[in-house]
């Protein structure tokens, strides 16, 4: 009860006790004025009593109540308290579980990594020595091989570049077309001298090739990309990252088999990684390659086709092996002599859900023949040149 209630409780005993009082003097005139204010004390103190009566009642109810109400809550905030408990212990054992997924993936590629820094040691360390020999002996003869020693200069460059890091990757962007809104990207290899000067492929392609040392650059360029995909997480959940592979990785019977196996221990990059192979590299390795190529394709992974030189693919032959990409020259796609419309080329290879882009786009006027032809993805330096990977994915 509040302070009010017990005022109009009290006056009302006082009201009550004084009219008790004059009453009982005007019946029982007898009891005297005494008697009459005695009999009215005794019901004010009676009223008092009733009053503290039903007060320490309504303060036990009212306390019953407060009881019941802490005891509630009490039990609601147990209930809340259990329940993150079990939060807490599901976001422990999910930690746990993608610390043990991401220790895998670092223990994968940290073996992978092994296995390339190994190969550079193997592979450099004797493609140098063999340049070494080949120009001692060019010397023995007095011939003079200025040409030789470009290459020997060379070589050397790249031997200490794979064992210094100096190997970047560079990327360069797939762009929808007409808005030129980057989709994808491709991956390159870039070397870097000493200096910090960077040697283009077409210095050292053909030399690499020639030493065993492009699978080296191949399995780098992977490894590297991997990286940024890793660093890219779930940003851009649409964008692919286009990584060559090359004949010589593709019979490299000490790296692809393990290349292999690492993608399939990765599924998760399988929306992300597209590997891409040369049309003569299509048309001329043997079915184990692409037996194997086909364990990648069932678990996701998509190829792409480049260096077409002629359009005269098998699709269903190409869709069946997982390609979803071919990178067209626009020499071809121009060509007045082609034996197909150039409308038509498209929805040609859209019907086996293969996508076309169009490549080395570099000026304006190229571009328009290209829309005209319906054509909606490009890649070229009218877009944009190749770029060091840490320039572009601090930005994605």
């Amino acid at each position: 009860m509040n302070v009010m209630v017990h005022i109009i409780f009290i006056l009302g005993n006082i009201v009550v006790s004084v009219f008790a009082s004059f009453l009982a003097l005007q019946y029982f005139p007898d009891i005297g004025s005494v008697g009459s204010k005695l009999l009215g004390g005794i019901l004010f103190l009676f009223g008092i009593q009733l009053q503290v009566i039903l007060a320490m009642r309504y303060n036990k109810d009212d306390m019953t109540i407060r009881l019941m109400a802490l005891h509630q809550d009490y039990q609601v905030y147990m209930d809340h308290l259990e329940q993150m408990k079990e939060e807490t212990q599901h976001i422990k054992e999910k930690i746990k579980s993608s610390d043990q997924g991401n220790n895998k993936e670092i223990v994968n590629e940290m073996r992978l990594l092994q296995t390339l820094l190994s190969q550079v040691v193997e592979k450099s360390g004797k493609s140098f020595a063999g340049a070494a020999n080949i120009g001692a002996s060019a010397a023995s003869l007095e011939v003079s091989h200025g040409h030789d020693r470009e290459e020997e200069e060379i070589l050397n460059i790249m031997h200490y570049a794979l064992e210094d890091n100096r190997v970047d990757l560079y990327l360069q962007p797939i762009v929808s077309l007409p808005s030129r809104k980057i989709d994808h990207y491709e991956a390159y290899s870039r070397v870097r001298d000493d200096k910090g000067d960077v040697i283009f492929p077409s210095q050292y392609i053909k030399l690499a090739e020639d030493t065993g040392l492009v699978s080296t650059l191949d399995n780098l360029l992977l490894f590297r990309c991997i990286q940024v995909i890793r660093r890219l997480g779930p940003r851009q959940p649409e964008m692919r990252f286009f990584c060559n592979i090359s004949s010589v990785s593709l019979n490299d019977k000490d790296f692809f088999p393990q290349f292999i196996d690492f993608m399939l221990d990765n599924q998760e990059l399988a929306d992300r990684l597209v590997f891409e192979f040369t049309q003569q590299d299509v048309q001329r390795q043997p079915n184990n390659i692409w037996e194997s190529l086909a364990s990648l394709g069932k678990r996701g992974f998509r190829f792409s086709i480049d260096n077409v030189m002629t359009l005269n693919h098998d699709l269903s032959d190409l869709a069946a092996r997982y390609f979803r990409y071919v990178k067209i020259n626009p020499a071809i796609l121009l060509d007045d002599n082609i034996d197909i419309d150039r409308s038509d080329i498209k929805e040609a290879y859209k019907r086996y859900d293969i996508e076309v882009i169009v490549e080395k786009i570099e000026d304006d006027p190229t571009l328009v023949e290209i829309l005209d032809c319906g054509i909606s993805r490009g890649q070229g330096y009218l877009f944009g040149e190749p770029v060091l990977s840490s320039d572009i994915t601090s930005n994605l």
